[in-house]
């Protein structure tokens, strides 16, 4: 294979607004080898925070970058998803295996690097209504999970990412305040300042340092709730909750789509639950990523199992399912508790899965759960 080839660095720079100031985020030190049948790429990401995540895509173009109809398949190295900040960082790619011809001089290499889950709007996935089977379809968990049943939803459309803590922060300048101001659950407190969340720091509430985009903790159930009604929106139900994260309700174990826990798609403590047959075993990362860090299911949806425990809207009862009604469920009139979905960092894969239901006390604040909207439609 001898390929001549126009290399043109395309996309590198990013300008995010974190505290009103402005940070180039870039790809540079771009270099290309080409030996035999393999084409290699170095390159840096520089600026930004030391636990960002980037997902880094490469595309190729014949016509000297007019349109990049070429997306190569056999490549492998720091390419995708959770791709961190630092230097020598490596993409190998073997065209031939693709395959595709590559002849002539007009070929554009294009390598776009991006923050996802950085906008100051919530980013929302339409989700169609249907009926689906909820519950524990593989009969490995708990009580509170059995006694699967039919369930019809309407659509809604639900956050495409957990609310980070640079839109908390943003709410909260708006809100002016800490606790909630008025109505049923007026004075109650919404938010405590955590590390990895949000910091009180000369009269305003900004993000703990490198964790704006990561999801907000630190949040009441109170302060979740306080988030959807000043915008319009509202928590999700548990039955919509696990129907999103079941990909409009199959059988599948794991919010990312499959039914295996790997350790690079779901932030989860996979030191944990030895004899667990489904998940990875590896070092765990102990606290929050970045919110669009890992690849989305199918509908698009990022992080529903892992990263942060989710308030949901309903009331905790553990044999709700019993007596659950069967269209748009929205749990018990009353209780104690309310249900928090999809398990955390510090979960072990048995506690990420789509039908695990937990719950706490709508005061409670941890440095383990945060929360997604949904907007009916």
């Amino acid at each position: 294979m001898n390929i001549k080839f126009l290399f043109i660095l395309i996309a590198t720079s990013f300008i995010l607004i974190i505290h009103s100031c402005i940070y180039p985020q870039a790809i540079q030190n771009m270099k290309i080898i080409q030996s035999d049948d393999t084409v290699k790429i170095y390159y840096d990401i520089t600026g930004g925070k030391s636990n960002d995540l980037y997902k880094v895509d490469l595309e190729v173009s014949s016509d000297r970058g007019k349109t990049f109809s070429i997306n190569p398949k056999t490549v492998s190295g720091d390419l995708s998803y959770g791709i961190s900040t630092g230097q020598n960082k490596n993409i190998c790619w073997q065209p031939l295996k693709d395959p595709i011809e590559l002849a002539g001089d007009n070929y554009v290499i294009k390598l776009k690097g991006e923050l996802l889950g950085t906008t100051a709007d919530v980013e929302f996935v339409p989700v169609p209504g249907g009926q689906f089977e909820m519950g524990d379809q593989f009969d490995e968990g708990p009580g509170n999970e059995i006694n699967k049943h039919i369930v019809s939803l309407s659509n809604f459309s639900i956050g495409k990412y957990e609310v980070t803590n640079f839109q908390f922060a943003k709410f909260l300048e708006n809100y002016a305040s800490n606790k909630v101001k008025g109505g049923e659950f007026n004075g109650e407190i919404m938010i405590y300042p955590v590390k990895g969340g949000l910091m009180y720091s000369q009269g305003q509430w900004i993000p703990d340092m490198g964790y704006d985009f990561n999801p907000v903790i630190g949040v009441t159930w109170f302060g979740a709730y306080e988030f959807c009604k000043f915008f319009g929106y509202r928590l999700p139900s548990e039955a919509e909750w696990e129907y999103a994260a079941k990909e409009l309700g199959t059988k599948v174990r794991f919010g990312n789509g499959k039914n295996y826990a790997a350790a690079a798609q779901i932030n989860f403590n996979s030191n944990t639950d030895k004899s667990f047959l489904y998940a990875d075993r590896s070092e765990s990362r102990n606290k929050t990523i970045t919110v669009g860090a890992f690849p989305p299911n199918k509908l698009g949806i990022f992080q529903m199992s892992g990263n942060v425990w989710e308030w949901c809207q309903d009331w905790y009862q553990g044999n709700y399912y019993f007596k659950s009604k069967s269209d748009n469920p929205a749990g018990p009139l009353f209780g104690i508790y309310k249900v928090i979905r999809g398990g955390a960092f510090s979960s072990s894969a048995r506690g990420v899965r789509n039908s695990v239901r937990s719950f706490l006390a709508p005061y409670s604040n941890k440095t383990d759960v945060g929360f997604r909207v949904v907007k009916p439609k």
